[in-house]
C-alpha cells in the first residue's frame, strides 16, 4: 500500500489514475448496494419457523443440526433427515434459504474474490455482528427473533452503501475540481519555463515573478480547500479503525493522497521557476 505524499512531477497522469480508482469503487458500491437490497427481498419471503414450546433451543421435533455444519453432507430438513416432518417447512430450511441467498447476492458480487474472499460465516459477522452470524450458522432454525433483527442489520447495510456512494460521489467532484483548476497552471509553468530568460529586462522578469507568486497562491488556495473536503468525509463518514477514505480509496496508487501531491508537485515547480526568475532578475540589474 502506497503511503507517500508526493512521488509525482505534477503531470496529469496520478490525479487520472485516482479517477479511475474511484470509477471501480462507484461500481463496486452500486453492486453492493443492489445485492444487498436484493438479499432483503429473499430473506423477507423466508418465513419464520417457530421456537420449542418445551424451553430447548432445537426443532420441536426431529434433531436437525447447526446450518454451518450441514454443508457437504445432507440438507436440514430434506426427506429423509431427522428434522422432519409431516406437515410445513422442514426444520432448519429457513436458514438454508438464507445462506443460499446470501451467497447468490451479495457473495455473487463480481469483486467479492479480489475484495473479500470470505466465507459464509465470517462476511455475516463482518457485515452483521458475530452474534447474527452465530444465530444463522449454530442454531437450528430461522425464528422470528433472528428474521427481524437480520432485516434490520440488511437496512444498515444498505443505508452504509449509499452513505459511502456519497462520498465518493463527492470525492469525484473533488478530484474533478482540482484537476481543472491545476491543468492551466501546470500549462502556464511548462510555457514559462520555456522562456529564455536571459533575453527579458527586467520589468518583464519582474512581471513573470509577480505571476508565479500568484500562480503558487492559487496553488494553496486548492490544497486548503482539499484539506477541507478531506476533513468533511471524515466528519460525514468514518471507517473501521485508522483507515481514512483516501488510505481506502487510493490504496493500489502510488500516492494516498493524489490531489495534495498533484498540488505539492505542481507548487515545487512554480518554486523552482521562481528562483530561476530571481535569479535571472539579479543578472538583468
Amino acid at each position: 500500500m502506497a503511503t507517500t505524499i508526493n512521488p509525482t512531477d505534477g503531470g496529469p497522469e496520478l490525479l487520472d489514475d485516482a479517477r479511475e480508482s474511484l470509477r471501480v469503487e462507484r461500481r463496486r458500491v452500486a453492486d453492493e448496494r443492489e445485492a444487498f437490497r436484493a438479499f432483503r427481498g429473499r430473506v423477507a419471503s423466508v418465513p419464520s419457523e417457530p421456537i420449542r414450546t418445551d424451553g430447548g433451543a432445537g426443532p420441536a421435533t426431529g434433531g436437525g443440526g447447526p446450518i454451518g455444519i450441514a454443508e457437504g453432507s445432507r440438507a436440514i430438513g430434506t426427506p429423509g433427515s431427522p428434522g422432519s416432518s409431516g406437515s410445513g417447512p422442514p426444520a432448519g430450511s429457513g436458514l438454508v434459504a438464507v445462506r443460499n441467498a446470501y451467497q447468490e447476492t451479495v457473495m455473487s458480487v463480481p469483486h467479492y474474490e479480489v475484495e473479500y474472499d470470505d466465507t459464509y460465516e465470517r462476511s455475516v459477522a463482518e457485515e452483521f455482528s458475530p452474534e447474527l452470524a452465530y444465530t444463522l450458522t449454530r442454531e437450528s432454525r430461522f425464528h422470528a427473533e433472528c428474521k427481524r433483527p437480520l432485516l434490520d442489520a440488511i437496512e444498515t447495510a444498505i443505508e452504509e452503501r449509499e452513505r459511502f456512494a456519497e462520498t465518493v460521489r463527492s470525492e469525484t467532484e473533488s478530484v474533478d475540481r482540482a484537476a481543472s483548476r491545476l491543468a492551466p497552471i501546470r500549462s502556464e509553468v511548462a510555457s514559462t519555463a520555456r522562456t529564455d530568460l536571459s533575453e527579458d529586462g527586467f520589468g518583464t522578469l519582474d512581471a513573470y515573478r509577480a505571476r508565479t507568486e500568484a500562480l503558487i497562491d492559487d496553488c494553496d488556495r486548492i490544497a486548503a480547500r482539499r484539506q477541507r473536503e478531506l476533513a468533511s468525509h471524515e466528519r460525514d463518514l468514518a471507517l473501521d479503525g485508522d483507515l481514512d477514505i483516501p488510505t481506502y480509496l487510493y490504496q493500489d496508487l502510488d500516492a494516498t493522497y493524489p490531489v495534495l501531491a498533484t498540488v505539492g508537485a505542481v507548487g515545487d515547480r512554480l518554486d523552482d521557476l521562481k528562483r530561476r526568475i530571481e535569479r535571472a532578475m539579479a543578472d538583468a540589474s
